[in-house]
């Protein structure tokens, strides 16, 4: 399990702010904390863009190297050692 580093900072706001933001995590059923560092989160995380399968036709080349790669049958890994060890790795 990977332990995570935090760390305990202050920041300055307006009373409404503060009651706003107490009132949005209650509604959430989050701590204050957890909602700010949600918050900030999502605020700052990467844009990934979502890619479509559809938009993206597989060509015949990429077609052919998936039947290269298929399934190697019973026969080629009782006959290749090293094959069914990186495969069962």
């Amino acid at each position: 399990m990977r332990t995570i580093t935090t760390i305990q900072t202050g920041i300055r706001m307006s009373q409404s702010l503060y009651e706003r933001l107490k009132r949005n995590a209650k509604r959430e059923n989050r701590s204050l904390n957890n909602y700010l560092v949600h918050l900030l989160d999502t605020a700052t995380a990467p844009k990934i863009p979502r890619l479509k399968r559809d938009d993206y036709p597989i060509d015949n080349d990429l077609l052919q190297l998936g039947q290269v790669l298929a399934e190697p049958s019973a026969e080629e890994l009782e006959n290749d050692p090293k094959l069914t060890y990186i495969l069962n790795k």
